[in-house]
């Protein structure tokens, strides 16, 4: 296993990882956005250079402090070959294991790994997926169109500041908590956000983020404002973004989001296969009640 500090090597692994989409989607994401300022602090672990087969983003060991604290203590990972994986993953100076921490891919099959690697640390695993939708390119046509729909509204597409991340907490699924609540913070300062808010400076009434590998998520959109279609210029206006950005353009949807599916499609997104999240917690520390709930 290798730390990459190199910089001049980042860009080629993220030549290499675009060739391998969807799978590599997650890692790639977080590649452009350390290239680009970094402002995550991640790291890149590979397992060697530069015939690479396994990768790893996460962030600086010594900013994972907290051992309750997923929302910091994440992983996000891509392999082409699960023994290489498998070595990665029992270096101590790769995942530390005695934290509660997630891990997010692309790729469902490298779950029999995970759970071999969290059993030999007498952790628990929880998996859950999502589907994966990506769009490769916009249109010069999609955001004037979408933004006049808006306008009729009375709405305008707007950014999200820092002081609405309680908002965002609140109605997010894994939000409502003070690390939640930091991570939805950390995701306004330093990645794009569209929300549409009344005019003249009007709250938020409906809203995507970015998340350190450049997927976005976290909609969500004000009971009284629903099923008024104001959240297709909202997913145009930040898939164009990312386009401009030169990120890949693609979210991830819980199964039984079916408004979001049809929003999607609709806005030319295709649905690509699945990403996953692995949760992992320390059973001592379950044990001693040190983990939240």
């Amino acid at each position: 296993m290798s730390l990459l500090l190199c910089s001049s090597k980042l860009p080629t692994l993220q030549r290499i990882l675009t060739q391998c989409y969807p799978e590599s989607l997650k890692v790639c994401g977080a590649l452009h956005n350390i290239i680009n300022g970094n402002p995550f602090k991640l790291q890149v672990l590979v397992d060697q250079w530069p015939n690479i087969t396994s990768v790893v983003c996460r962030p600086r060991l010594e900013d994972m402090m907290d051992p309750t604290d997923q929302y910091t203590n994440t992983y996000f990972l891509f392999s082409k070959d699960q023994q290489s994986l498998s070595e990665m993953l029992q270096d101590p100076q790769t995942i530390n294991w005695s934290h509660q921490f997630q891990i997010q891919g692309c790729q469902s099959d490298l779950g029999e790994v995970l759970h071999e690697a969290s059993a030999k640390h007498k952790n628990s695993i929880t998996t859950t997926n999502y589907l994966l939708y990506m769009k490769e390119s916009i249109q010069s046509h999609e955001e004037t169109d979408q933004l006049s729909k808006l306008r009729q509204n009375k709405l305008q597409i707007s950014s999200l500041s820092f002081n609405e991340a309680s908002v965002v907490n609140a109605n997010w699924k894994y939000g409502g908590n003070k690390h939640s609540l930091h991570y939805v913070q950390r995701c306004i300062q330093n990645v794009p956000t569209v929300c549409a808010r009344e005019k003249d400076g009007g709250l938020p009434v409906s809203w995507t983020l970015c998340d350190p590998t450049s997927a976005f998520g976290m909609g969500y959109t004000l009971p009284a404002y629903r099923n008024r279609g104001i959240i297709f210029p909202i997913i145009v206006a930040m898939a164009t973004i990312n386009y401009k950005r030169g990120t890949p353009i693609f979210c991830e949807i819980s199964p039984e989001n079916k408004i979001s599916h049809k929003a999607l499609l609709r806005t030319g997104f295709k649905q690509q296969s699945i990403s996953c999240m692995w949760e992992f917690s320390p059973f001592k520390a379950k044990q001693r009640g040190l983990l939240a709930a």
